[in-house]
């Protein structure tokens, strides 16, 4: 990007920010608000079942064993047919 390009840009967003409202919050609701509650570490993890289970991990190991699978049979696979190969060897014998 050229310098006018990134100014005109930057005042472009300037002016689009300088013309959007100011949010409206509440009169003092915010000001009167009580501070928030401190709780222990030990609480928060108190409150995680045990058995979490595998979280669908047994699903995601079985779709990658299944694109690994399929990426081995792609590498085994030939995409280019004999004949078009023989050009590209004649081709590259040539050089």
């Amino acid at each position: 990007m050229t310098r006018p390009l990134k100014t005109c840009l930057f005042l472009g967003f300037g002016v689009l920010m300088a013309c959007s409202d100011i949010p409206d919050f509440a009169a003092g609701t915010t000001a009167n608000a009580p501070y928030p509650q401190i709780i222990s570490m030990s609480d928060i993890l108190g409150q995680v079942p045990t058995d979490q289970g595998d979280y669908g991990t047994g699903s995601l190991a079985s779709r990658a064993a299944a694109l690994r699978a399929r990426a081995n049979r792609l590498r085994r696979a030939s995409v280019v047919d004999g004949q078009t190969r023989a050009r590209m060897q004649a081709a590259l014998a040539r050089r």
